[in-house]
């Protein structure tokens, strides 16, 4: 049987066309940013001050950490809506154990085993089941939900070791320690992507997975390595959150949270589709939402309209998303 060899994406003709849209994408995204940040300086003083924009650095990690592994099982083909609820489990596990004088350090491990654990079931379920991707993930949500109740009955858990605490509410030379942590999430999912044979293959999976099949990648480890990392990036992020505000909070995460990571994931120029999306791009794309979000708050304008914005943001970015791709195709 005759199969096409895999080569990295970037050496091909239609990497060189995607390079070129990927660019043009994240400008007008910058583009956005400017415009919004304007209009949002001209109805409020408090926007460019130094407290505000450090404040929207620090709302952008949660989404962007989240959305770092996200983009890379949407592009290798996944999908993980329990993110949401892992975010939450992983930050009350970890809170848990610190409130029962686990060392902090042993407590994060603990809580991100876990999490992974949840990526294992999800990519178990999806491979051996054969349940869709969108049915089991969000099967998982719901049990994942529930068991978060059950475990710390409603209840917030604190106090929290103040050497955790400092992790998200510390700064290093004046920079947040969550966005130094942020950058350096960013620096290594930008690596595997676009510097690695992991990445290429992952890209290889997701443009077509039957291809892929008949040119002998393993598909088997790659799915399996994507919802670990998906779950971890979830973990990750809600641990971080409960740094930041000092608690492991029973309402945190859910869904608002996994379809504003998987928003900005989209908007980031990731193919809902799979094959195609960069970290530069998701980075853009978690600002502008945070963007937005403070713009909204400062505005006073009421939070539904937040819920409004972000529905209308998801459906652009899933359209312009389909003629991306037409066009690329097209072109081929």
């Amino acid at each position: 049987m005759t199969t096409t060899a895999l080569t990295a994406p970037r050496e091909t003709h239609r990497e060189s066309l995607l390079t070129k849209v990927m660019v043009r994408q994240e400008t007008s995204l910058l583009l956005v940013i400017v415009v919004v940040g304007g209009l949002a300086a001209s109805r409020s003083d408090l926007f460019l001050s130094s407290a505000n924009l450090t404040e929207i650095l620090r709302s952008t990690v949660i989404y962007f950490v989240m959305a770092c592994g996200a983009a890379l099982l949407i592009i290798g083909g996944g999908l993980d809506f329990s993110a949401g609820a892992v975010f939450t489990l992983g930050a009350l596990v970890t809170c848990k154990l610190m409130v029962s004088s686990v060392p902090w350090p042993v407590a994060v491990l603990i809580g991100m085993a876990a999490c992974c654990a949840v990526g294992v079931v999800n990519f178990l379920i999806i491979t051996y089941l054969h349940v869709p991707p969108i049915i089991a993930t969000l099967g998982t949500f719901f049990m994942l939900t529930g068991f978060d109740n059950l475990v710390t009955g409603g209840f917030d858990v604190l106090p929290l070791p103040a050497g955790f605490q400092r992790i998200g509410q510390g700064s290093i030379a004046g920079i947040p320690n969550i966005v130094v942590i942020a950058v350096v999430v960013g620096l290594v999912f930008w690596f595997l992507l676009d510097r690695t044979r992991f990445g290429v293959n992952v890209r290889a999976l997701g443009g077509n997975r039957q291809a892929a099949v008949g040119n002998g990648l393993k598909v088997f480890r790659l799915d399996l390595a994507l919802y670990v990392i998906a779950a971890a990036t979830a973990a990750l992020a809600g641990m971080i959150y409960s740094a930041r505000v000092g608690a492991g909070q029973v309402t945190a995460g859910g869904t608002s949270t996994t379809l504003i990571a998987i928003t900005a994931v989209l908007i980031g120029g990731v193919s809902l589709m799979g094959g195609l999306g960069s970290i530069q791009g998701i980075a853009v794309g978690a600002v502008l939402l945070s963007l937005i979000d403070n713009a909204l708050v400062l505005s006073r304008i009421p939070p539904q309209y937040n819920s409004i914005v972000i529905g209308a943001i998801l459906v652009c970015a899933v359209a312009v998303d389909h003629l991306r791709r037409a066009r690329i195709y097209r072109k081929r």
